[in-house]
């Protein structure tokens, strides 16, 4: 992995294509060999599940031959009679004669049997053949190991192989299948002998040749899980009938072994206690993948190719959209990138690079701030500067004036109030000062104005008294309330009256107005007074200082407002932020 990290762009996106890739062809061959196995052994358990039910069809359908026939004779009223002059031990010519007709009829009536063997009740046994079947006379039908099983099925079919020792080939080394039962009296339901019906291996051979012949295969037949006919050859016939025996109800078993592999499966014949199973090479069968298949390769591969995109995406090319994002949709100077410290790729050191170029402008910006800061109050010095000589010089002319007109007492008042002015206003060399202390120069200011204008001017103050501890930026209303007088109420005829009002808007804002009932303002001349259009004139330049140096030191747009009515009245708005103590 840390290899990985290390490596450049362009060998990582080779790499990972490559890897996945390879992995696809990996996944795709596993998953095709995977489902083409799957689908065949599914394949070869349903076509050996229809061998053996084929198979077990016949054998069933072979021994329901033998039931019929041997019912229609040994339930006819000639061989009824036979019988039971046989078990009165009146065995004679034509008895012996007539039973031995009845047995060859059964045995005609169906080419697969190879011999018919009757038991008698007194010891007697009588055979009818087609081969040479022989016949161990020596061996009393009450001594053989399945009388008694017989006895207990009370007519019902028994199977046993060579009639359980009973009878065999004389030259031949083949198995014998014996059907075995009780015939009873037709009256009474007594015992009137046994019936042995042989049917040769070979017959049964011929059915499963017939069926599965062509999938070179060998069956099996148990019989209460004992083996009871098997194939011809006996090479290997241990070891698959103990595999066999180890197979579950219909359990499809493939065996390797080398390059003979076999398939194994078994079902439960429709004959009572009998078994059924086939053997057949795994070669019989044909091994191809189907289109099913061909679609889930389609659908890996697919998913393998998307696995390799989205890899390929989230190494090289999600990293890079996310710097471009934070480069290009970020308003304000983003946060630093996140650096793995082990990858050295290009990736890596670009966002190192763009880290130090972001340290760099933050370390400008707070440089260039305190630059605009020193820089805002050189320009807020300034501008007082300009205001209080001009304020100044027009009341030392007043005061000039009085003095040669030889009035003492308003000279004085006015040199009084001159002094508290700018005791208050120059504040020693603070730019805020409380609100009550802002007020204060306005009163001598006015004692200044109405000295000079016999008191043609009434002044009406609406203050929150909660404000007055305040502070604000000293000589804002000074500005407004002279440009009010000499502006505005000076050109028209009458008394001025000025109201000076002092609000909170809400917690955060307050606002300061100044309003007079002179000659107002036109509404294109407000526009451009606003727009410094008039900065440099004795009537704008009062009304652009105040929005400057509010504007630069809260750091507000749009801080003074103006709305007048002309020849009526004219109201100058200053809204900014305040904070109170505690």
């Amino acid at each position: 992995m840390k290899s990985l990290k290390r490596m450049k762009i362009k060998t990582k996106i080779w790499v990972l294509f490559l890897a996945c890739i390879l992995m696809s062809s990996v996944i795709s061959v596993g998953t095709v060999v995977y489902s083409s196995q799957k689908s065949n052994v599914k394949h070869i358990g349903e076509m050996t599940t229809q061998t053996l039910h084929a198979i077990d069809s016949n054998l069933e359908l072979m021994i329901d031959h033998v039931n019929q026939d041997t019912y229609a004779v040994f339930w006819s009223k000639m061989f009824q009679d036979t019988l039971e002059e046989v078990s009165k031990g009146n065995l004679t010519v034509k008895t012996r004669t007539e039973l031995q007709d009845c047995l060859t009829n059964i045995m005609l009536a169906g080419d697969y049997i190879s011999s018919i063997v009757f038991y008698d009740n007194i010891g007697n046994s009588f055979m009818c053949n087609r081969e040479e079947v022989v016949l161990k006379k020596e061996i009393s039908v009450e001594d053989a190991y399945w009388y008694e099983k017989a006895m207990e099925k009370d007519g019902d079919w028994i199977f046993e192989t060579d009639g359980g020792g009973i009878v065999s080939y004389k030259s031949k080394n083949r198995n014998i299948l014996s059907m075995i039962r009780v015939i009873k009296k037709k009256t009474d339901y007594s015992k009137l002998g046994i019936l042995m019906v042989n049917i040769d291996e070979k017959t049964i051979r011929e059915i499963f040749d017939s069926v599965g012949g062509n999938l070179n295969s060998n069956f099996y037949v148990l019989m209460n899980d004992t083996l009871i006919f098997g194939p011809e050859e006996k090479e290997n016939y241990d070891v698959s009938r103990d595999i066999i025996g180890s197979l579950k109800e219909n359990e499809t078993k493939i065996v390797r072994s080398g390059e003979n592999s076999m398939v194994y499966k078994k079902i439960s014949s429709m004959i009572d206690g009998w078994t059924i199973a086939i053997e057949t090479p795994l070669s019989s069968f044909s091994n191809s993948i189907s289109y099913f298949d061909t679609i889930i390769v389609l659908i890996v591969n697919i998913g393998m190719l998307i696995l390799c995109w989205f890899s390929i995406s989230r190494t090289v090319s999600r990293p890079i959209q996310k710097m471009e994002e934070q480069m290009m949709y970020s308003k304000s100077i983003p946060e630093n990138m996140e650096v793995d410290e082990e990858c050295e790729d290009e990736i890596t050191n670009l966002k190192r690079t763009y880290n130090n170029l972001l340290n760099s402008i933050r370390k400008l910006l707070e440089r260039t701030k305190e630059e605009e800061k020193i820089i805002r109050k050189n320009e807020l010095d300034l501008i007082l500067e300009q205001i209080n000589p001009h304020f100044l010089y027009n009341t030392l002319d007043v005061i000039s004036g009085l003095t040669l007109i030889g009035d003492q007492d308003k000279s004085f008042q006015m040199t009084q109030a001159l002094g508290r002015f700018y005791r208050n206003s120059l504040n020693s060399g603070c730019q805020v000062i409380p609100v009550r202390e802002e007020l204060d120069i306005i009163k001598s200011y006015m004692t200044i104005i109405n000295i000079r204008y016999d008191n043609e001017i009434s002044i009406e103050y609406e203050v929150d008294e909660s404000l007055l501890d305040i502070l604000m930026l000293k000589l804002i209303l000074q500005p407004l309330v002279e440009n009010a007088v000499h502006h505005g109420m000076r050109q028209k005829e009458g008394k001025g009256e000025l109201r000076i009002s002092v609000q909170a808007l809400d917690d955060r804002l307050m606002e300061v107005s100044v309003r007079d009932n002179g000659v107002g303002i036109p509404e294109d001349k407000i526009r451009l007074i606003l727009e410094g259009g008039y900065k440099n004139s004795k009537s704008g330049f009062g009304l652009h200082s105040v929005k400057q140096r509010v504007e630069l030191f809260y750091g507000v747009e749009d801080a003074v407002s103006i709305s007048s009515q002309p020849g009526c009245w004219t109201e100058v708005r200053v809204r900014f932020p305040y904070k109170r103590e505690g």
